[in-house]
């Protein structure tokens, strides 16, 4: 399952419905789940389908489709810390996107908990590593050896994905980029870059 973002700035009571269980940390632990697990969380937790309908679906007993929906759930929770608010997680994202502009190493690194992971998804179309990034020092690394370039003619407009904080990046008018942390008390965990041009379009950008 890919980690596509979902535009919620136009209706933030979808953002908070379903920003929990579609979040970009979630959408990424999903991809550790078997399709069946994968497919009965989403539905279930989501979109809230009912047990029944979910088997119908996936062609499956209910009691074993309530078996799923229990795995995925905690396969989920341990593989997540407790989240930043709201508000600290937009501070964040904005001192990330100031510090990468910039390519200063010492205010990346200050930023991020010590397993800090970059993504990157540019749909076989864009130049982007494949490759996760993990730790501190290779984050920041990473990020400072392409700010020359990267931020080059670059805007940043603020929206909402996922029903979290988003820096869209525009050059020449269009976003390419839609960028996005997630954090724990730790620091920033996660740092998301959202270049494939078919998952773009999703979000719109609304500051």
């Amino acid at each position: 399952m890919a980690s596509e973002p979902v535009d919620t700035s136009a209706d933030p009571h979808l953002g908070a419905e379903r920003g929990e269980a579609l979040g970009f940390a979630v959408l990424l632990l999903l991809e550790r789940l078997s399709p069946n697990e994968r497919a009965a969380y989403v539905l279930r937790e989501a979109f809230d389908y009912p047990y029944r309908q979910i088997a119908d679906i996936l062609r499956l007993s209910e009691p074993g489709v309530r078996q799923l929906v229990s795995r995925a759930r905690k396969h989920v929770l341990t593989g997540r810390r407790a989240p930043v608010s709201g508000a600290e997680q937009r501070r964040l994202l904005e001192a990330f996107v100031a510090a990468a502009r910039s390519g200063d190493l010492a205010a990346l690194e200050e930023l991020f908990a010590q397993d800090v992971t970059s993504y990157s998804d540019g749909g076989g179309v864009v130049r982007a590593s494949r490759v996760p990034v993990v730790g501190v020092s290779r984050v920041a690394k990473y990020v400072r050896a392409f700010a020359d370039r990267f931020w080059d003619g670059v805007e940043v407009a603020w929206g909402s994905a996922n029903g979290q904080a988003a820096a869209l990046l525009h050059r020449d008018g269009a976003v390419f980029t839609v960028l996005t942390v997630n954090a724990s008390a730790q620091g920033i965990d996660q740092v998301l870059w959202m270049m494939n041009p078919a998952k773009i379009t999703a979000v719109s950008a609304a500051a």
